[in-house]
């Protein structure tokens, strides 16, 4: 409500200060210390007169030593971070510090700045500068500090101390520093106010502007902060100023710069018409002028006005030192020329550097008076006013503006002043105001002689303020900011800045605080002061305090003083939204206040009584009533957590007693609930805390707005509240739980809380939304197995809640649905916990068929009577027995049924709801056997599931929710199927069918057997087909996330390959093709087609998106899909041919049903619908994108190279049909193949072949026989036969060999569609199975050849490479024996035979003897070849003989 002096921060050390600043001091404390002061004086018994004189002296020794302070310089940084302090040639420097939430400045530099002997300083001023960094939080960077000397050197130092700048600016004593600082333009006729620095000489006046001063400091610091790097010395560069010679004043001590003005068109006629008379031309742009004000004698004060643009140039150091060495080589070169020299430079290394003369500026006007004495002046923020104080202890007010003086202080010797300006705090209706805020002003006067402060209202406003304070105190008005802003950053650098302090001598540093009130008057004064009244508020508010009783007379007192009714409003909102202060005082507090304004309101007239009055007595009541609930609720809270968890004996007879319901059906409702919350056991964590909410919290919930009553009314309208609109769902569950929780854990507080929810005023519309929000959040702490308390008070708190409803909303018309419970149906159809959703609707449906009753009684009252009577006519016409009761009854019936049947219904849903909920939350156990996890890389967390979820999720919503789950279970297609349908697994096993190819886990079987549970409630969503469809999108959406799970993907056309249905299961494939896989399948074409090979991962990464395995897993996959599609496109031809009745019934296009519960299901459609709907595929095209995908798969499997699949094996319009739609007809390749590209795919079919039996591992026989003999009996050689039979019987099991063996046949299917001789094929495959060694492998293919004379010739020369290897690898005896058996024709021949084409030549000599036996039976007897086979056969015969 006051001004006030308030602490800012402390000096630490003073003592250190004070005896390093004046040494005179400490040693006359030392010499007053002597050993006579050892004796005391009442020995030598001293009368009372020498006791007081000793006692003046002491009091006159301590004024001395506390007056330091005024006989310092002292200045303080506007941003309170240095605080600078220097007498005669010692300074010392204080930084702040922050210790226990408190300023405290402490010595950072303290030393001698005398660089000249017998110089001190003057004048001291601290400037802060801006900071460049944009993250900067709007801090000054550093603080230069500023200092004048005796000896005419303006010098600049760091905190740390370090000199940055030293210069010569005139040769006479500073008097003053000054500095201006950035503001902006006040209104639009007023100019900015540039920075500057100003400095005071006895006659002249030197000015430095802001900008380039700034940029000098900043290179300065940095060449200081070099030079201390590297060692070197600093020379900084002169600084550019100007220099003004003020004259017609003598003795000038103070001085001020008011900026640059521009004068007004008046203004400008008065000059001109003083100065220059009649005849004087007047410019129509008024000149702008910098206007200064000194203070001193003759006259008192004095105004000199510098025009802009007629100035004097800036004089720089740069230019005297130009012209000083021109003339030294002038005057150096005359001299050598002439024979004598000049005065070699150095001599005198203490002459002071050349001053330039200053420039005349005319005194303007002034105030004469020839005895007043000027001592200081003071500026005002907006440079409007000025302070001055004289010798004869007045205190004058200067305008600026005018050059007048408008007001006089007497007795105030030695003042000192200072300036104080309040902005306006406005309240929250002024602040949407585009409207800048009010300022006001003050003159702050500090008397030491009377040790007074004073604080004056500007102009002519009376003192709002004194304050006593010592009288040795120093008050430091800095009148600038921050050095280095401009227009731009001004806004966003503003730093906490003071302005005005009060130094003492002790080190206190006091801020004064001034409210903006004090300068108002009348009703803007009443205002002011209730806003600094809100403000005192809230630093009550904000200052904790142990006593409560004190804190709440506060808290009375200052908004019992607040008289406008909106303020105190504000005050009490500020109360109740403190959130620490308990509910009792905050109680207590609103109780007297209420008290209060009730006894003012009685005094009044009633009819006199304003609007705002009733309405602030009808906010106490709310808040008094809201308060006493919020006490009563925490009190049942505290009671009630007691008596949480305890069970009952017959929990179904209870809830079926409560419910209206049979033991059965509550037996069932319980079974499901309970399977449902078994499955969702550990699903969620829950921390038991005690039910707590602040009171703040608790009123910040509910909204109460101004009630304007009939003035004639006695009192205001009825205590109802209403919820805040903005109130979030965290807050609005907290508040929930505050209410319910414990009235629906404990059964003993019900009762009341119930009666309190009655008499609250809360709408019930809230209650019911606060109560359904609590109970269906709170499914795992209040469903709990044998424990149905919770539900019977659930349906006793929805009873009591429906009780204070309006009951025209809860009783509708016949056959309309009441809007009150249609209400409560949508919350619990859009509910994510079915479990609780499920019994607040059975509650509900109780509760409601409980109160129809009395719907009779409402529709009576809003019918008339004719429409009864007509009513009656028609209903006896129709039935004469029934009577006026019986068609009351009947309209009661209507009314019944039609919400009786949507409670049914939604009942009915949530059942089914709760069962699906318990399917899809189930999961393998930890630690149980499962395969392998297909589905890792889906999240483990269920699909949370609701009525409208599913009515708005469309026809498929079921079926996509139990797919989600078949994925995150990772359960076998084979599962799905056979559980539905156990028939036809019988009949498969009495067939001999193999039904359990995959294995059977015990954990999916449990997962399978509860699917099957829900195909009674879901037949339709559920079924097999509709299933299985669902599951393949799951599975290739999931494979798209992450494509390089490619299992996923091969997962989901398995379950594809589960469907029965042609139509279906061809849409689903296209589906798939063209959403998924298309895409990556041509980027692989294109890729395959730049690099010409397989590629390798990184282009397969940057160009597809799959590793290198990956893409080939994923083309294997195109392959069965493309295989799949291209099957289901044969039997939907228009002309198909069924060889089986599953076959034609597979080929019905499917209809697509859904349960009677779900009827009114709407939203997307479903999967299995968009699959059905597809169009079929163009067979031909088919088979053309099968081709490329076989080719392209074998090239990434066997790694090829120099191959490109579409350039080398198809033709242009080949390659144009490609990546088309499989439903669209592109021109396709005829018959008419070009035979180049009909090599080429020969070649390529060939080199697959040889690259698969490549991967054949070395035969087994070679690893059981010893090879060291070539001739064996023939026991042995039928032994070895049945071996090499046993091991053929091994080997065709192998996992490598049928892997090489399905390539090998699916090149040859290849070539049938790419119209190549596959004979030519057939028989490299059987060269290469003999060749590494495989010839009974060989011996099947060899059947199947067509061209057998050519096959022959081939396999004659493999028999001789393996001889001639078997010759060269026997001992030389034993090789020269054998060759001298042989005819010299087939010794040379053989010879010729080179065993190094061949991968495996290392055959036991029968298997060659058998495969030449096979090659005689290939060649005929005229055939050149036959006789050289003859020849081979006598050979070995002669071998193993």
């Amino acid at each position: 409500m006051s001004c006030t002096l308030t602490v800012e921060s402390n000096i630490q050390n003073v003592s250190t200060i004070r005896k390093f600043l004046f040494p005179s001091l400490l040693e006359e404390e030392s010499s007053a210390k002597s050993p006579d002061d050892a004796w005391e004086e009442e020995d030598w018994g001293w009368g009372e007169e020498f006791t007081e004189e000793t006692q003046q002296q002491k009091k006159k020794k301590e004024e001395e030593a506390n007056s330091w302070l005024e006989d310092c310089c002292v200045s303080l940084s506007p941003t309170n971070d240095l605080l600078a302090l220097a007498f005669e040639d010692r300074a010392v420097f204080l930084s702040h510090k922050w210790e226990s939430e408190k300023i405290k400045y402490q010595i950072s530099w303290k030393g001698p700045v005398n660089l000249e002997e017998g110089e001190c300083v003057t004048s001291i001023l601290c400037i802060p500068l801006a900071s460049l960094k944009r993250s900067s939080t709007g801090g000054p960077d550093w603080t230069c500090v500023v200092m004048g000397f005796t000896s005419g050197y303006l010098r600049m130092y760091t905190e740390s101390g370090n000199l940055l700048l030293s210069q010569l600016l005139h040769e006479d004593p500073v008097l003053k520093v000054k500095c201006s600082t950035y503001q902006p333009r006040r209104h639009a006729g007023a100019a900015e106010q540039l920075e500057e620095l100003t400095i005071l000489y006895p006659n002249a006046l030197v000015t430095i502007d802001g900008f380039s001063l700034y940029q000098s400091l900043r290179a300065c610091r940095n060449q200081v902060a070099r030079a201390a790097a590297g060692g070197s010395d600093v020379q900084p560069p002169p600084l550019a100023y100007k220099k003004w010679g003020l004259g017609h004043q003598d003795n000038m001590v103070d001085h001020v710069s008011c900026g640059v003005v521009t004068p007004s068109l008046f203004d400008q006629l008065q000059t001109a018409s003083i100065l220059g008379g009649y005849g004087a031309t007047i410019t129509h742009n008024p000149p702008a002028a910098a206007r200064y004000i000194t203070s001193g004698t003759s006259p008192y004060v004095a105004f000199f006005f510098a025009v802009e643009g007629t100035a004097p140039p800036i004089i720089s150091e740069v230019a005297a030192a130009v012209a000083s060495k021109l003339k030294s080589a002038l005057i150096s070169g005359v001299g050598g020329w002439l024979g004598w020299k000049g005065k070699p430079q150095g001599e005198d290394p203490k002459q002071k550097p050349k001053v330039e003369p200053a420039t005349p500026l005319p005194l303007r006007f002034g105030l004469p008076d020839l005895r007043r004495h000027g001592d200081s002046i003071v500026l005002s923020p907006g440079r409007q006013l000025a302070a001055t104080t004289d010798s004869f202890g007045r205190v004058i007010l200067i305008d600026t503006d005018k050059g007048v003086a408008i007001r006089i202080w007497k007795g105030y010797r030695d003042a000192q002043c200072g300036w104080v300006q309040v902005t306006e705090d406005r309240d929250r209706d002024a602040m949407v105001t585009d409207t800048p805020p009010r300022e006001a002003l003050f003159l702050i006067i500090y008397a030491p002689r009377r040790g007074i402060l004073e604080v004056w209202a500007m102009q002519q406003g009376p003192r709002v303020a004194a304050f006593n304070v010592g009288k040795q105190c120093r008050l430091l008005c800095p009148g600038y900011t921050m050095m280095g802003l401009n227009s731009v950053t001004f806004y966003s650098n503003k730093p906490p800045t003071y302005q005005c302090c009060l130094v003492e001598p002790s080190g206190v540093l006091k801020i004064i605080n001034v409210p903006f009130h004090l300068i108002l008057s009348g009703a803007n004064s009443k205002r002011a002061r209730d806003l600094h009244l809100l403000k005192k508020l809230s630093t009550i508010l904000s200052i904790p305090s142990s006593q409560e009783g004190s804190l709440e007379k506060q808290l009375v007192d200052v908004i019992s003083d607040i008289r406008i009714v909106a303020l105190k409003r504000q005050g009490l909102e500020k109360v109740l939204s403190h959130k620490i202060l308990p509910a009792e005082p905050m109680q207590r507090v609103i109780r007297t206040v209420k008290n209060n304004i009730q006894l003012a309101l009685e005094k009044e007239d009633p009819d006199s009584i304003a609007p705002e009055s009733r309405g602030l007595l009808h906010f106490c009541r709310v808040q008094d009533q809201l308060l006493d609930m919020y006490i009563t609720v925490s009190q049942l809270n505290k009671q009630g957590i007691q008596a949480m968890g305890m069970a009952e004996n017959n929990p179904e007879q209870t809830l079926a007693a409560t419910l209206s319901l049979s033991v059965s059906e509550v037996l069932q409702y319980l079974s499901a609930v309970d399977d449902y919350m078994r499955e969702s056991a550990g699903t969620r964590v829950h921390f038991q805390d005690p039910i707590h909410m602040t009171p703040a919290a608790f009123l910040s919930c509910f909204v109460c707005p101004y009630h304007h009553v009939d003035d004639n009314a006695p009192t205001v309208s009825s205590l109802q509240v209403s919820m805040s609109s903005d109130i979030d769902e965290q807050l609005s569950l907290k508040l929930g739980t505050f209410l319910f929780k414990c009235g629906l854990t404990g059964g003993d507080s019900i009762g009341e809380l119930c009666s309190c929810l009655e008499v609250s005023g809360i709408p019930a519309a809230d209650l019911m939304s606060l109560l359904l929000r609590v109970w269906l959040n709170s499914e795992t702490e209040l469903i709990r197995p044998r424990d149905v308390s919770p539900v019977s008070n659930m349906h006793c708190l929805l009873a009591s809640i429906t009780r204070t409803a309006d009951a025209h909303a809860i009783h509708a018309e016949p056959n309309v649905v009441s809007p009150w419970w249609h209400r409560v149906r949508d919350i619990c159809t859009a509910a994510e916990a079915p479990a609780s959703a499920l019994m607040a609707s059975i509650a509900a449906r109780s509760v409601a068929a409980s109160v129809v009753p009395t719907n009779k009684t409402v529709n009576k009252e809003q019918e008339s009577q004719e429409d009864k009577d007509t009513d009656q006519e028609a209903l006896s016409l129709s039935s004469p027995s029934l009577s006026t009761t019986s068609t009351d009854t009947l309209e009661e019936w209507e009314a019944v049924a039609m919400d009786t049947e949507h409670w049914n219904l939604l009942v009915n849903q949530l059942e089914d709801v709760v069962v699906l909920s318990t399917l899809l939350r189930s999961k393998v156990r930890d630690g149980a056997d499962r395969p392998p996890s297909y589905a890792e890389t889906m999240g483990r967390e269920h699909k949370v599931v609701s009525v409208k979820g599913l009515l708005e999720g469309g026809s498929g919503a079921i079926a996509a929710l139990v797919a989600n789950w078949v994925a995150r279970t990772g359960i076998l297609p084979s599962m799905l199927s056979v559980s539905h349908h156990a028939e036809g697994e019988d009949e498969a096993m009495e067939m001999g069918a193999d039904v359990t190819a995959e294995p059977r886990l015990p954990e999916l079987e449990r997962l399978a057997d509860l699917y099957r549970s829900q195909l009674e409630r879901f037949p339709h969503s559920l079924d097999p087909e509709v299933l299985h469809a669902h599951c393949t999108w799951e599975y290739v959406v999931q494979w798209n996330k992450d494509p390089e799970v490619v299992a996923l993907l091969e997962r989901s056309i398995e379950h594809l390959k589960f469907v029965g249905n042609a139509y279906l299961q061809h849409g689903l494939g296209c589906m798939m093709w063209h959403t998924f896989m298309v895409k990556k399948f041509s980027a692989t074409a294109f890729l395959m087609e730049k690099v010409g090979k397989a590629p390798k991962d990184r282009l397969c990464r940057k160009d597809v998106g799959l590793s290198d395995a990956a893409l080939t897993n994923f083309l294997g996959q195109c392959n069965i899909l493309l295989q799949v599609i291209l099957e289901q496109a044969e039997v939907e031809s228009p002309y198909p041919f069924f060889s089986t009745q599953a076959e034609v019934e597979s080929s019905h296009v499917p209809v697509f049903d859904i349960e009677d519960l779900w009827q009114a299901t709407q939203g997307p459609t479903s999967i299995a619908e968009l699959a059905a709907e597809q169009r079929v595929s163009n067979y031909q095209l088919l088979q053309h994108h099968i081709k490329l995908s076989r080719i392209m798969h074998a090239v990434m499997v066997f790694s090829l190279k120099t191959v490109k699949p579409m350039s080398y094996y198809f033709d242009t319009k080949g390659k144009n049909a490609f990546f088309k739609d499989l439903h669209s007809y592109p021109l396709l390749p005829g018959s008419d193949i070009d035979i180049a590209i009909v090599s080429a795919r020969q070649q390529f079919l060939c080199r697959i072949v040889s690259a698969a039996v490549g991967t054949l591992p070395i035969p087994p026989a070679y690893l059981t026989k010893d090879n060291s003999s070539v001739s064996m009996e023939t026991d042995k050689e039928k032994e070895l036969l049945q071996s090499d039979l046993d091991a053929y019987q091994t080997l065709s099991d192998n996992k490598v060999v049928m892997e090489a063996c399905r390539w090998a046949d699916a090149m040859l299917a290849l070539g049938q569609r790419l119209e190549v001789d596959v004979d030519v094929v057939r028989r490299h495959y059987c060269n290469e199975l003999y060749s590494r060694g495989y010839d009974y492998l060989g011996q099947e293919v060899l059947n199947s050849v067509n061209e057998r004379c050519q096959l022959g010739c081939e396999l004659i020369l493999l028999v001789g490479k393996r001889l001639s290897h078997l010759l060269a690898t026997a001992e030389p005896r034993r090789s020269v024996q054998l060759l001298s058996r042989l005819p010299p024709t087939l010794s040379t021949w053989l010879k010729q035979q080179s065993p190094s084409d061949v991968p495996f030549p290392d055959v036991p000599l029968l298997q060659t003897a058998q495969l030449l036996s096979q090659v005689v039976s290939l060649l005929p007897e005229t055939h050149g070849q036959y006789s050289l086979a003859i020849q081979l056969v006598e050979s070995i015969d002669a071998m193993r003989g």
